[in-house]
């Protein structure tokens, strides 16, 4: 075969991202790459679209709907689909992606909560919670919408599921469903909390698919077992006996006694998020409220341990430049001695970087509720001296960790957790107050997969490159409550009931004589635009990344990430897992400086608020051919495509026949990165992997 023709073929095949995109393999798949062999890392992100999603199937847009609460697109067809609060599923052409549109295909739930949406091999995966969602739920399978005879996707099984099925995620190959039970415990007149679990869902064609359903309640014998692993548990056993029969305070307001009959470990997990491994076989879920991650073996659906994620330290002794705890409309990063705080990431990702696979965490945080059992305490209505508690709490005894506590947050309201990380309830009638720690990590982890052992943590990054590109939104807030109270886009509050509590923060948002400002934006007076809270989230969570994913694109592992409350998009290239290099930040609605979620909502400059849903798309499972990613705005109810910027992607060139020394080594290379990136493309058809490696030996040969 002449030379020019397998130089031809080989750049067809790079230029195809070396394989032609295979609709049995999920987007979004593990990525993976032996060595990045680009050299120029993206310098930033350009919107190609932004589209605003009905909440409904008759067309209703409104700012704090949750439109967009989570998204999937389907590469093959050309389509995004749209899970609504409202329990509407919408369905996004962008077949024209600089203008895609709301099609008529949507399907509608009756109001059904739905949390999820995925899709895989010409399957649509909806998770669809019980009702009340402490029941049991189930997972509705769907052919997708086909571009050559568009219509509605077609129901084809409904499978029943744990409680409250948080997350569903296909296995690589779309042979195979993973669905995070968080049995979400739901507190009236006492405590009704299911246990957590993860169900394995195989034979997904079938008109009945199998259900198996993992155990997690052998992972630890008792609170004691997960407790000494430092797995965090928000309402352990003892505690409960605490609240139900010493609290002077609580006692007559908490019941706990059916929850205590029926306890078990289990029933504290709360799977939020699954990853699964590059070959299938093991199935990582996510604990966030535990802040712990569960390994499962998916061949034989069985838990078979589980690892904390660790508290980051933020004092001298830790590695990060220090923590914003103080609200003052600027960015003061501080060493605070002897605090620290729990990851509890809610999204996680897998990628493999020279046969290692990593694990990465967007640390959020997340706290329990149960009644008048409030986990997540401000420290200055529980800590009055450096010795003493509020009377709400008088039955607490100091810790060694008091003194620093108080020193650093005495008279604060700061967030502290009353869980099993910082209180020791052995002795149930005297709880010792061990130190204070905080929620959520500000930031990102990476984790080896084998041995959970950290490997690097984004350390004060976020705090530092928001502060410094975004002054205006650092660890500001918006979400729901800046929802309008009158006007065209008022249709979240005059869906609630006044008196609940939504309502009453609602309101107090829209009234500057509570929470609002005089000037929202438009000259009128209403919730105030991000640059007026301004250290806001800085005594809670900070910089909290909701989501996170990771994929290949300008010849680099590049991992994007972005905060719930600021809107903020981090992006880093991970192709060294134990060394990132942080390459930008992006703010996702730059109207909201200046403009109210309502206002910018109505003029059409709103951009993603609360993005809590993303997908990464490589060039060639991109709508433009360009590498880019997705980001939807569930309460900005927004899908908003960008590309990256400023990078090229790799190409593979031949230059001689392997005659020589020297050409030798180049068929070695070509053949290392032919192989690096079918590794790396996750839609990657191994047959024509196998066409390049038999063009290059045959060129080798020649």
């Amino acid at each position: 075969m002449p030379m020019v023709i397998v130089r031809v073929v080989l750049n067809l095949l790079c230029i195809s991202g070396i394989v032609a995109l295979d609709e049995h393999r999920r987007l979004g798949s593990t990525p993976s790459v032996s060595v990045a062999e680009g050299t120029a890392a993206p310098t930033g992100i350009k919107l190609i679209s932004r589209v605003y999603v009905p909440y409904d199937g008759t067309g209703k847009k409104a700012f704090g709907m949750g439109a967009c609460e989570q998204i999937a697109y389907d590469h093959v067809e050309k389509y995004a689909y749209a899970a609504s609060e409202q329990g509407h599923i919408n369905v996004i052409d962008f077949l024209t992606p600089t203008s895609p549109t709301v099609t008529s295909f949507g399907v509608d739930f009756a109001g059904s909560f739905l949390t999820d949406v995925e899709v895989c091999g010409g399957m649509l995966f909806v998770g669809v919670a019980g009702a009340p969602t402490t029941s049991a739920g189930s997972v509705k399978i769907f052919e997708t919408v086909k571009r050559a005879s568009p219509a509605a996707p077609l129901l084809k099984s409904t499978v029943a599921v744990g409680a409250l099925p948080d997350m569903v995620l296909p296995n690589n190959k779309c042979t195979a469903l993973a669905v995070a039970n968080e049995g979400e415990g739901k507190y009236a007149s006492g405590l009704t909390d299911p246990v957590g679990s993860v169900s394995i869902i195989t034979n997904l064609s079938a008109a009945a698919p199998t259900v198996t359903t993992v155990d997690l309640g052998m992972l630890c014998q008792n609170d004691d077992a997960c407790i000494a692993k430092g797995v965090h548990l928000p309402l352990q056993l003892k505690a409960m006996e605490y609240y139900d029969d010493h609290s002077a305070k609580f006692k007559s307001k908490l019941d706990f006694s059916a929850a205590r009959a029926s306890y078990t470990t289990a029933t504290q997990f709360e799977p939020e998020y699954v990853a699964w491994s590059l070959d299938d076989s093991t199935i990582y879920a996510n604990l966030q409220e535990n802040s712990a991650i569960v390994i499962i073996n998916a061949a034989t659906g069985t838990a078979t341990s589980i690892h904390a994620y660790g508290l980051k330290d933020w004092s001298s002794a830790g590695t990060t430049d220090g923590i914003d705890t103080v609200k003052d409309n600027d960015c003061k990063l501080e060493k605070k001695p002897g605090f620290k705080s729990m990851r509890m990431p809610d999204s996680i990702a897998t990628f493999v970087v020279g046969g290692v696979t990593y694990i990465v965490t967007a640390n959020e945080g997340d706290d329990k509720e149960y009644g008048d059992f409030e986990e997540k305490q401000k420290f200055k209505d529980m800590i009055v001296s450096a010795s003493a508690f509020d009377s709400d709490f008088g039955e607490f005894v100091a810790g060694a960790g008091m003194a620093d506590a108080f020193a650093n947050f005495g008279g604060t309201k700061m967030a502290i957790t009353i869980g099993s990380s910082a209180v020791d309830y052995s002795d149930a009638t005297a709880p010792i107050f061990k130190a204070a720690v905080g929620f959520g990590g500000r930031g990102v982890s990476i984790y080896k997969a084998s041995d959970m052992s950290l490997v690097w943590d984004s350390g004060s990054d976020f705090e530092r490159e928001q502060c410094a590109a975004y002054p205006w939104a650092h660890n500001g807030i918006q979400d729901e409550e800046f929802a309008p109270k009158t006007g065209s886009q008022n249709d979240l509050y005059a869906s609630l009931v006044s008196s609940s509590k939504l309502a009453t923060d609602i309101a107090d948002m829209n009234d500057p004589r509570e929470d609002g400002c005089e000037d929202g934006g438009a000259g009128e007076a209403g919730p105030c635009p991000l640059n007026n809270t301004i250290d806001e989230r800085s005594l809670k969570d900070g910089a909290g990344p909701e989501a996170v994913v990771i994929g290949y694109a300008c010849g680099r592992m590049l991992m994007v990430t972005a905060t719930e409350k600021q809107g903020t998009a981090f992006v880093y290239d991970v192709s060294d897992p134990t060394a990132p290099k942080f390459l930008f930040v992006h703010h996702l609605s730059p109207a909201s400086q200046s403009k109210n979620p309502g206002v910018a909502y109505a003029d059409g400059t709103l951009g993603d608020i609360d993005p809590e849903s993303s997908i990464f798309l490589q060039a060639s499972a991109s709508p433009t051919g360009k590498a880019g990613v997705m980001f939807a705005g569930a309460w900005s109810g927004t899908i908003s495509f960008y590309e990256f910027e400023g990078c090229v992607e790799p190409t593979i060139t031949t230059t001689a026949a392997a005659t020589t020394t020297a050409g030798a080594a180049a068929a070695a290379t070509t053949a290392a990165v032919a192989a690096n990136s079918a590794a790396h493309a996750p839609a990657a058809s191994w047959a024509m992997l196998i066409v390049a490696s038999i063009l290059v030996a045959f060129r080798d040969g020649a």
